[in-house]
């Protein structure tokens, strides 16, 4: 028998391991239930469908592990101490949730125990590997609410401004006053619901995957993120102003109809293409620029 060909074994998870794997997770859940409870009422508040993905994030996390079995499978199992480390800086990050009685600290902490586990018993090699689907985890955590709300109310400025610019270039008799829309005729306010907040969190959410899908360069990856940002704004400040270009040259009651709840996903949808047409410029200029530094080399 040839020893160099000879599939590689490992050895298979003790039974101690096996019960603290599946012990851990379940001891989380347990004494974090409350919190998860006060978390999936966030979630699905109504009038707040910026975290409506959430539950949708292990789902997608499990796909990926399990179209990764085979490779997985060749890969060591190693107790880690730096998953050690990362599981005990979970436990006091969870402690200091619970001194504070702070969501969202107990929420990070959650993950981060979960992470840790997997770290721990795994090893590194396993979770460099396991690193996107389980950074997943930490994009189910909403944002604090005062960082929320601060955010959506400059948001609010900021779409009324870009929207009143908007406006501006088609001659509409316009003015704003904060985040009120004045169309001498009728007036449009800009609410936390028009921010743009949702689209905005939900296109980092899916541009983030996309991005991991599509690039294998982290800067390309990086780019596609962070692009992800100005798309949301402006593409969101374009649905305001198309509403009032809408209740100017047709009627108000156009602009605040189906057309208002309508444009949202439409806007979604126009911002998503703009991220797959960065994504293909990027993928020009990446082959374009290898040919390049070939013939420098």
């Amino acid at each position: 028998m040839n020893l160099d060909t000879a599939p590689m074994t490992r050895p298979a998870l003790s039974r101690g391991e096996v019960v603290t794997l599946l012990g851990f997770p379940l001891l989380i859940g347990v004494l974090s239930f409350p919190l998860w409870e006060m978390t999936a009422n966030e979630w699905f508040r109504t009038g707040n469908e910026a975290y409506t993905h959430a539950p949708l994030m292990p789902l997608i996390a499990l796909y990926f592990i399990w179209d990764w079995r085979a490779e997985l499978a060749r890969l060591p199992i190693r107790f880690s101490w730096s998953g050690c480390a990362y599981f005990l800086f979970g436990a006091l990050v969870f402690a200091a949730g619970k001194i504070g009685a702070d969501r969202f600290t107990g929420q990070v902490a959650i993950a981060t125990l979960l992470i840790g586990l997997v770290w721990m018993h795994f090893g590194n090699a396993i979770t460099r590997r396991l690193i996107f689907p389980l950074s997943l985890l930490y994009l189910m955590i909403p944002i604090p609410s005062i960082i929320y709300r601060n955010l959506s109310f400059n948001l609010q400025i900021l779409s009324s401004k870009l929207s009143v610019g908007f406006m501006q270039l088609f001659a509409l008799p316009v003015h704003r006053e904060g985040n009120v829309i004045d169309l001498s005729y009728t007036q449009l306010e800009v609410a936390e619901a028009c921010s743009g907040i949702t689209s905005l969190v939900s296109l980092i959410t899916i541009a983030y995957i996309f991005a991991y899908i599509a690039r294998t360069n982290f800067w390309a990856r990086l780019v596609l993120i962070l692009s992800a940002i100005p798309i949301a704004v402006f593409t969101n400040a374009f649905r305001i102003g198309g509403t009032g270009m809408l209740a100017h040259f047709w009627s108000v009651k156009a602009a605040e109809g189906f057309f208002h709840s309508f444009a949202g996903w439409l806007v979604f949808i126009v911002a998503f293409a703009i991220l797959v047409v960065e994504n293909w410029l990027l993928g020009l200029w990446v082959s374009r620029r290898r040919p390049a530094e070939s013939s420098g080399q």
